[in-house]
């Protein structure tokens, strides 16, 4: 039968043919094609043509035969047991014969094929080809029968069809066939939407390793549109993912079901990255569809749009040319954006609570970088150049003079700071994890430190350091690098050659040759003829010396002359560092140093000032230190007793021409001395083993004796003996002069350095101590002389010599003064505390050294660079200086001693308290450990004291806060007229510090806020610095503790109270709910209400742009959003914006009223204005934007707000305006009247300049009056905008504005209407009054009768009324 198909088929014979066909049975034809595809005997393909021949389309049994034919062969293809040639040239066969099917054919096949996919029986996904051209010729037909014979069109049935598929449940394996299918299929953009909402949610439920393909079938189809909702779709998947798999491992649930692996997930992750940067590379529209993704989502939360997977693939897509710009120009702005909303979340309880998610974008970025380590090769290169990025934009800059705009130390603060500190932390992961990019980064890092001479280089050098410390094997492969570094060394500013030294330091004891490299550029430096060389070169051999010990003693001889070539410790260059190679390598290195005794002053005080660092480090080098600085010292030094004075000051200078320079700095050179003399005693008395050393011995034994009978002489010498008397010439013109000058600072030097001497090696004595005030006595008459002489000479003396006295010493000096109860100390101690001069000497230098400290990290002399040291030094002199304080506080004696030791207190207070300040900034996790070691002890509260051993760091911090918060309230209360109100500003400043180290949510911080706001309330301050100190913290605690703005309001209403009224006629009731506001303090608590509501205001604006966001991507994905929640949340976060503006219009409207001095206090008030105003107007944007996007409506709340805004700021604005104006006039024209009377004695040139300058100002203070009345006007613009789309009229109790270029008073037209009426009947006497007050008003501020009518609001009784309106809008 089969045979006789394929013979009429081949004939041509189609009518006996299509009888043939009839005449079979229902399985008859099935088995034929069996025959032939399973069993092999024929073709099938010449088969089912011949069938096809014989069964036209035309024909309903044709048709029929056809669809059965269809149905057959793709069960045969879903059995899965025919050929992969075989399937595809059938598939094939059929493919071309679906044009020919009719529309009901075509149905019925494309909804087998739906019912397949529904019930999960589509095995062989190629047959899904035939799915699509179904589809894709269905769409093509003009009428289709669909369901109950209902008639439509093709596409509408095809659509039909698509819904059908797409609510039902595809099974895992056919997801990313079924993707492909619809490439093929003509849809609309609703279907193929639809389509893609089909797929991404597939996502979840396909295996992990068929998510790429499926993901790339995505991109392909996404060729078609909706490339932004593939990619939302993609990055959101992984972005929950990786949320995922974090939680798992957090809480180690292994047991799991489904549980994917960080593993898996991070090896998926990068081919899926790979996938879409080649996607876009093909499709430039969905790169720059990527980059508006990126930039949409940087509005609204920032951690979702910088997940990692985000940022890895913004990396690898970066690498493309033309998005490498917008790429990083995103992530810079997002991740600096990210830490400037943090530091506004952090810094208000309002904002926190309007916004309670952080955007933590640090931990994201360094995890992309630990993802990164599973082969995402393309992601490496960009994440070191974002690294890069972050630290050339956000790293330190140059201020104004030139100096570096340093931060304060310890933890960055500052967006910026943190900014920089990421790319930092970036890049060092990055060095970690991938050795590929390991000579990159350190020669980009090199490159910088080496080409930046004019800009700091501080953070790459802390970078190198830290990658130094933290992997110093793995820079063991890169050493060509640092090598060739070197060779740019000695041209490198000091600061940067410096840190680049300790950075590489710890390679130098890994690597022999590369320290070898290094002697040989610092040996060639110290023969440059650039002095910056040569002191590079002191910096280098000192750091070596430093950290290359010396175990043992040396050999007298090599000590003191014998100096080692370089060429004898070659044999040392590729064995591990021995002690006999240190030993030789110090000596050449010392041998080297002698030259520097012969340079220049500053390359000499380099090496005095380093030399006690080596000795501390390298205790066995001290004989030749010692021995190399007495040498030196004998050159200035009469060894006879009898002589006097007994140093030579004439070698220490020398003279070019009518030029003096001081060529050795005697005093350090003495300072070295003593340093490492007391250094060597110590460490001599500190050691157990009792070495015999007869070098060290012989050199400390005449050290001393050159120092005693140094301080001798110097005692009994007077200023004439060197030539220094009151007669001498100290003028800075003359060459004299600035010689008597040098000498005059190298003899202050001499004796500071003898009173350390004294001091240290004397342990109190009253023999040490009658010294000590001899040489102090000296020093003052000869430092006494110099501040008279050169504050007399008009060229301006020379600066005050910083002091020599160590911190340490200072510190010892101090306790003896003020806290020292050793039995045996005490007479020679009552010495030294009986000269006054003398203690206020001491606290000076303390408070010299403590502001060093605070400023730069660190301080002159020995040990101060040592941050350990110095945090003890500090925490000593603050407990002394503290005691001494509140000692002087409590202290009720004689009246002459109270006033003498005034200056002493304060100045003891303030150097406490910057002591706190470099506490709080260097020593953040010290804290609670400095003010253990400050508490009272002996006779203090024993109380107090008992119950301060057993707390934990926030209870100590709070311990201490009280303390001080009664020493506030003592001075203030005091009726004593010594009493500094000054003391207690600086006390406010050490509980605003400290109040910093309390968490947000403390109940402490809670009950400060509340005794600031007390003191506040109740104690007249009449000091503007206190009154600035105390709001500033109510301020600050307001704003963490409170979300509400009373305490602004009623500040404004006590400012309005205590100015008076802009208009002369109002009476304000003299009432204040602060009593610190008086006249007096009244233009200072202005500044600082307008700059407080600023801040409120910048708050305010960033809470309306986050809603914006919000709003913006809620109606993007309205549809999928739940209902209820969103809503509910935006309401309440809007009526919360509403309340707070309010509560600023009411805090304006006494402040717009208020009689404020013409000048900048009024330039401020109208900025202020000015940002309230946008602020208005932004909110009139969000709302016009949600009934754009169909979202919501108006609250009723800013309705309120909009009435309150008519009601009580826009007309009082304009009034102000008005008042300001007119005050200008009059300010003129006074000016004018004076000109006329004394103008004609002056020159007229002068006269017109002084004119233009009054014009200038008078300008400068009204420019931004024009800029208010715009904003005004745009703020009504958007509101008339708003009353057409919400049929709310908004401008109900908006007024016409006056204060444009012309203006109609109206008061004074009705007043001239007036006149004329008095004038035409018979009492003119009346209308004569009337006229001459419309001429007043005219001339005048403009009269507010209207006000005054209309309810004077916080005049009298209106204050409460105003208070109660705004309370009713909250």
């Amino acid at each position: 039968m089969d045979k006789k198909i394929l013979a009429l088929s081949e004939e041509g014979d189609v009518d006996s043919l299509a009888k043939l066909l009839k005449t079979l049975g229902p399985n008859q034809l099935e088995e034929f094609i069996d025959v032939r595809v399973i069993r092999g005997k024929g073709n099938p393909v010449v088969f089912l043509r011949a069938v096809f021949h014989g069964a036209p389309c035309e024909s309903a049994e044709g048709a029929a035969v056809r669809v059965s034919v269809y149905k057959h062969v793709l069960e045969l293809l879903e059995g899965g047991d025919i050929s992969s040639k075989m399937s595809s040239e059938l598939l094939g066969f059929l493919l071309m014969e679906v044009e020919f099917l009719p529309p009901s054919a075509l149905v019925e096949l494309a909804q087998g094929f739906v019912d397949a996919v529904k019930n999960g029986n589509i095995t062989n996904t190629k047959s899904l080809d035939l799915f699509s051209k179904l589809l894709s010729s269905l769409a093509s037909r003009e009428t289709v029968s669909y369901g109950n014979g209902n008639q439509m069109t093709g596409a509408e049935c095809k659509s039909h069809i698509l819904n059908s598929l797409c609510s039902s449940r595809w099974d895992s394996s056919c997801v990313i066939h079924l993707a492909a299918v619809f490439r093929d299929v003509p849809t609309t953009n609703d279907e193929l939407k639809f389509v893609m909402e089909k797929i991404l949610r597939s996502f979840h439920h396909v295996d992990l390793q068929e998510l790429p393909p499926l993901v790339y079938q995505l991109l392909l189809l996404s060729t078609k549109g909706f490339k932004r909702l593939v990619l939302e779709g993609i990055t959101s998947y992984f972005a929950e993912q990786d949320k995922t798999v974090k939680q798992q491992e957090s809480e180690q649930s292994e047991d799991m079901l489904s549980t994917i692996t960080a593993d898996q997930l991070c090896h998926m992750e990068g081919t899926i990255i790979l996938h879409i940067t080649f996607a876009i590379k093909q499709d430039q529209d969905l790169g720059r569809e990527f980059v508006k993704f990126l930039k949409a989502g940087q509005q609204g939360s920032l951690t979702k749009i910088l997940s990692p997977f985000n940022v890895a693939l913004a990396l690898s897509v970066a690498r493309i040319q033309r998005f490498e710009e917008p790429i990083f120009e995103f992530l810079k702005s997002a991740i600096s954006r990210s830490f400037k909303d943090e530091q506004i979340r952090q810094g208000s309880k309002w904002v926190t609570e309007m916004v309670p998610e952080t955007s933590n974008v640090t931990e994201s970025l360094l995890e992309t970088v630990k993802n990164s380590s599973y082969g995402w090769d393309h992601v490496t290169q960009g994440l070191v150049q974002l690294g890069f990025t972050l630290m050339d934009s956000f790293g330190p800059k140059l201020g104004p003079a030139g100096r570096v705009v340093e931060s304060s130390g310890g933890t960055p603060k500052s967006p910026t700071q943190l900014a920089c500190r990421l790319g930092a932390s970036i890049l060092l992961n990055t060095f970690k994890v991938h050795e590929m990019v390991r000579s990159d980064i350190l020669e980009q890092i090199l490159n910088r430190v080496v080409t930046k001479a004019t800009s700091p280089v501080t953070h790459y050098i802390e970078l190198l350091s830290n990658t130094v410390s933290t992997v110093p094997q793995t820079l063991l492969e890169c050493l060509p690098k640092v090598r060739d570094s070197f060779d740019y060394l000695s041209y490198l500013p000091a600061a940067s050659a410096e840190g680049l030294l300790k950075a590489v330091q710890p390679l130098l004891k890994l690597s022999m040759p590369l320290k070898d490299t290094l002697m040989l550029v610092l040996r060639k430096a110290m023969f440059s003829r650039q002095a910056d060389a040569r002191k590079v070169a002191v910096t280098g051999y000192l750091m070596i010396l430093r950290h290359f010990k010396v175990l043992g003693g040396l050999p007298s001889s090599q000590s003191c002359s014998q100096s080692f070539s370089f060429s004898q410790i070659q044999v040392d260059i590729h064995t591990p560092p021995s002690s006999a190679g240190n030993e030789a390598l110090c000596l050449e290195i010392l041998g080297n140093l002698r030259r520097c005794l012969t340079q220049q002053a500053d390359v000499r005080l380099l090496l005095y000032e380093g030399m006690y660092d080596v000795l501390s480090r390298n205790p066995h080098l001290g004989p030749p230190i010692l021995e190399m600085g007495l040498s030196q010292f004998r050159r200035y030094y009469e060894a006879e007793d009898d002589v006097t004075p007994p140093v030579r000051l004439d070698p220490c200078i020398t003279a070019q021409g009518d030029q003096v320079f001081l060529v050795e700095p005697l005093g350090h050179l003495l300072c070295s001395m003593v340093q490492c003399l007391l250094k060597c005693q110590q460490l001599a008395s500190e050691s157990e083993e009792s070495e015999d050393d007869e070098a060290l011995t012989a050199v400390q034994s005449e050290l001393d004796t050159v120092l005693e009978s140094l301080t001798r002489r110097m005692i009994k010498c007077e200023m004439e003996d060197f030539e220094l008397d009151k007669s001498a010439d100290f003028s800075m013109n003359s060459g004299v002069g600035v010689k008597n000058n040098i000498f005059g600072i190298l003899v202050l030097g001499l004796y500071e350095v003898l009173m350390e001497y004294s001091c240290m090696s004397g342990d109190f004595s009253k023999e040490s101590c009658e010294q000590l005030l001899q040489l102090f006595l000296n020093y003052n008459k000869l430092s006494e002389t110099l501040k008279e002489k050169t504050a007399k000479g008009k060229s301006g003396g020379s600066k005050v010599a910083r002091s020599l006295l160590s911190i340490k010493c200072t510190a010892r000096i101090l306790q003896g003064l003020f806290s020292d109860d050793v039995p045996r100390h005490q007479e020679g101690l009552s010495v030294l505390r009986g000269n006054l001069d003398f203690v206020r000497f001491t606290v000076g230098v303390a408070q010299q050294k403590i502001q060093q400290v605070c400023d730069k990290g660190q301080t002159d002399g020995s040990e101060g660079s040592n941050k350990d040291k110095l945090y003890k030094y500090c925490c000593s002199m603050a407990r002394v200086l503290l005691r001494k304080f509140t000692s002087d506080l409590q202290a009720h004696g004689e009246d002459d001693k109270r006033s003498k030791g005034k200056a002493v207190s304060a100045m003891c207070l303030e150097g406490f308290c910057t002591v706190v300040n470099i506490i709080c900034c260097r020593y953040p996790d010290q804290v609670a450990a400095f003010l253990t070691q400050i508490e009272p002890g002996g006779d203090d509260v024993d109380e107090e004291e008992a119950a301060a051993t057993n707390m934990d760091d926030q209870e100590r911090v709070n311990f201490h806060i009280k303390r001080f918060q009664r020493m506030v309230v003592n001075i203030v209360t005091s009726s004593d007229d010594d009493v500094s109100p000054r003391d207690a500003v600086q006390l406010v400043n050490v509980i605003s510090q400290l109040s910093g180290h309390l968490p947000p949510d403390s109940n402490h911080l809670v009950q400060l806020h509340a005794w600031v706001n007390r003191l506040c309330a109740e104690q007249n301050v009449d000091d503007s610095a206190m009154t600035k100190a105390l709001l500033s913290l109510l301020f600050t605690l307001t704003a963490h503790t409170s979300t509400n703005l009373t305490a602004l309001r009623d500040l404004a209403q006590d400012v309005h109270s205590q100015m008076g009224d802009i208009d002369q006629d109002v009476e304000v009731e003299d009432r204040t709910q602060f009593a610190l506001v008086n006249p007096r303090t009244a233009t200072p608590v202005l500044a600082l209400v307008l700059s407080q509501v600023e801040r409120v205001l910048e708050e305010v604006e960033w809470v309306i742009g986050r809603m914006k966001a919000e709003l913006s991507a809620g109606s993007a994905t309205a549809e999928d959003a739940a209902p209820s929640q969103g809503p509910t949340q935006r309401e309440g976060h809007e009526k919360s914006v509403c309340v707070r503006l309010g509560t600023l219009v009411t805090v304006y409207h006494e402040l717009v009223q208020s009689a404020i001095p013409m000048g900048t206090t009024v330039e401020a008030l109208l900025k202020s204005l000015i940002k309230l105003y946008n602020n208005l107007t932004l909110l009139a944007k969000y709302y016009l934007a949600m009934y754009t996007q169909r979202v919501g409506h108006l609250s009723p709340r800013f309705e309120k707000l909009v009435k309150l805004s008519g009601t009580h700021l826009s007309q009082q604005a304009y009034a102000l305006i008005t008042y300001i104006q007119a005050a200008q006039n009059e300010k003129l024209a006074q000016r004018d009247q004076q000109k006329g009377k004394g103008g004609k004695k002056k020159d007229k040139t002068s006269s017109d300049a002084v004119g233009q300058a009054r014009k200038a100002q008078v300008l400068r203070e009204t420019k931004s009056i024009p800029v208010l009345v715009f904003a005004i006007e745009q703020y009504e613009r958007y509101l008339i905008q708003l009353t057409k789309k919400s049929k709310v009229n908004l401008m109900e109790n908006m007024k016409m504005s006056t204060s444009r270029d012309f203006r109609i008073n109206t008061a004074a037209v009705q007043m001239a209407l007036q006149e004329e009426e008095g004038s035409s009947s018979e009492e003119d006497e009346e209308g004569s009054d009337h006229g001459s007050d419309g001429e007043q008003e005219n001339q005048g501020p403009p009269a507010k009768k209207a006000k005054k009518a209309a309810g004077k609001l916080s005049k009298g009784k209106g204050g409460k009324a105003k208070k109660g309106l705004a309370e009713s809008n909250a």
